[in-house]
């Protein structure tokens, strides 16, 4: 049977992660929680102090899991939240993301991973806002909104292998579709009889990447080029190596029932 595990992007407001916790009774919690580095990250840090200790208070009964992220860094939450989602799915877990009152970054990660992980990510509108001093705090539940699914476009196995290699190697590779084959094994790897079909699927493979902003493609002269990995490219690439880790397969949302 599967169990239910929160991911809150803790913040200012405790009464929408509250309503969460009680619908949906968690087995485990994980609660991210904000480094000081900064000025910036210290003076939020000390803000959320009593809403942590107070959300601490009411989850007596559940697994507790702290995880230090900068709020300021998406890539850091993404990839922190998108791997316990990935474990949490693979044990055939129930993942919850609450997205309602923490940092709109880590928020936002934690939605986009959901969207690859088949999980479920949820905004609680407020009953009302109240002056607290200097902010307006939400108070009280009025209506729950499961969020759809971000439309994230998955490369196809070649593709997110391409990604991978460039990963691997500084971001970047150079040469001729002919090199980029023998340097992926893709004759091998796509069950392909001919180097020419291989040609046409890197070719293909490439021209999809370049489309969906994974990489940027550059002519160094007639035959040769220089693929780059885009910045979105990187975060998908490391998004990859993590499921292929945990042995989980990432799909589109537009794949997933």
């Amino acid at each position: 049977m599967s169990k239910f595990i929160h991911i809150i992007p803790i913040g200012l407001e405790k009464d929408r992660n509250i309503y969460l916790l009680k619908k949906f009774r968690p087995y485990r919690v994980y609660i991210l929680d904000y480094r000081s580095n900064s000025r910036d990250e210290q003076k939020y840090a000390n803000l959320i102090g009593n809403i942590k200790k107070e959300l601490d208070s009411l989850i007596t009964l559940s697994e507790k899991k702290y995880l230090n992220v900068s709020y300021e860094n998406f890539e850091e939450s993404f990839l922190i939240i998108f791997e316990i989602m990935v474990k949490e799915k693979k044990e055939g877990n129930e993942v919850i993301a609450h997205v309602a009152s923490g940092p709109r970054l880590t928020s936002f990660a934690a939605w986009i991973a959901a969207s690859m992980t088949n999980s479920k990510a949820f905004y609680i509108r407020p009953a009302q806002y109240l002056p607290e001093g200097e902010k307006l705090i939400s108070k009280g539940f009025l209506k729950e909104i499961e969020l759809f699914r971000f439309p994230v476009v998955i490369p196809s196995k070649n593709g997110s292998m391409i990604l991978e290699y460039l990963l691997d190697h500084k971001g970047s590779m150079t040469g001729s579709l002919r090199y980029f084959i023998d340097k992926l094994n893709i004759l091998k790897l796509s069950n392909l009889k001919s180097k020419n079909s291989a040609i046409v699927k890197m070719s293909y493979c490439l021209r999809e990447l370049k489309t969906d902003q994974y990489i940027n493609i550059a002519r160094v002269s007639k035959k040769r080029q220089k693929v780059v990995l885009t910045d979105l490219g990187k975060l998908v690439a490391k998004a990859f190596k993590i499921s292929k880790n945990h042995d989980y397969d990432i799909k589109n949302s537009k794949e997933i029932d």
